[in-house]
């Protein structure tokens, strides 16, 4: 006999008759009691055996169980009527057949009991047939589910407090002067491809974190979403509530601190834009964020 660690309610055993009997019940007691077992060859005669409770409990019950599938299984039955690849509508099917099978045995009892004679299936089942087929809309009118609450709609977060702030850092590229420039944080997440991407020098002064900035250009890209007509900033403030519910891609969104190394910044006295230092120069523009 095993008992479920997760589940001590749930006992497994097997029995052994005249072949082994398995039993699986759950809330069955374990007690030791005794039960009646033919004799082989003994002309109907009988012993009594020590047995667990579940054991005595399943040779008293099975009879019923036995009619009851029966009544579903070999009578009229939707289950078996019908063949699904999907095993849950066959479920679904021999829930049905339990429900009427158990409401024709409800019925032969009531009948039984106030002295009438039971009612014949085949009756039965035409009769619940005719009852149905005869429902209308306002049968069902007191059993209709009451309206839930409504949905809450999303209001659009404000965004006074959010503004796009061109990015002063510049690196020279090839002996020009350029302004540096880092990738969308919304077109990275919206990209259709590899190695697309849309750059900008514009970052959200509200939702920067220290010297950590939130990178967003003020373009409409109707390939974000169809019949988009949002801008980046936008779809960041508005659509995700200021990066709250952007889409996870299996990693988290960087907000890259500015540069330390390959860039210099345009001092006072260098009128004429031109860095002192020609090593400082960078082959290209840099991203943003890691795609």
């Amino acid at each position: 006999m095993g008992v479920a660690k997760a589940v001590p309610q749930l006992g497994a055993m097997v029995w052994w008759d005249q072949k082994p009997v398995h039993v699986l019940a759950t809330g069955a007691s374990r007690a030791m009691l005794t039960c009646e077992r033919r004799i082989s060859g003994g002309k109907g005669q009988t012993t009594t055996a020590p047995c667990p409770s579940m054991i005595r409990d399943y040779q008293k019950w099975m009879g019923g169980v036995d009619v009851h599938d029966q009544l579903r299984l070999q009578r009229y039955s939707l289950q078996l009527a019908v063949k699904f690849t999907k095993y849950y509508k066959t479920i679904a099917l021999g829930m049905i057949d339990m429900a009427i099978t158990n409401a024709y045995i409800c019925q032969r009892e009531a009948r039984k009991a106030e002295g009438k004679p039971a009612a014949d299936h085949a009756k039965f089942l035409l009769g619940l047939h005719a009852q149905l087929i005869a429902m209308t809309d306002a049968d069902f009118e007191d059993t209709m589910f009451s309206p839930g609450p409504a949905t809450p709609t999303r209001k659009l977060s404000p965004t006074t407090a959010h503004s796009l702030t061109p990015d002063d850092e510049w690196v020279v590229v090839g002996g020009v002067v350029k302004y540096r420039q880092r990738q969308c944080k919304v077109c990275s997440l919206r990209k259709q491809k590899i190695g697309e991407r849309h750059n900008t020098r514009f970052y959200c002064s509200g939702c920067c974190e220290g010297n950590k900035r939130v990178y967003l250009c003020d373009h409409v890209r109707p390939e974000h979403y169809p019949g988009n007509s949002l801008t980046c900033f936008a779809i960041w403030h508005s659509m995700w509530r200021d990066g709250k519910d952007r889409p996870r891609c299996g990693r988290d969104i960087q907000m890259r601190a500015p540069g330390m190394g390959k860039q210099k910044r345009r001092s006072g006295d260098e009128s004429s834009g031109e860095p002192s230092d020609s090593g400082n120069e960078s082959g290209g523009e840099e991203e943003g964020s890691s795609d």
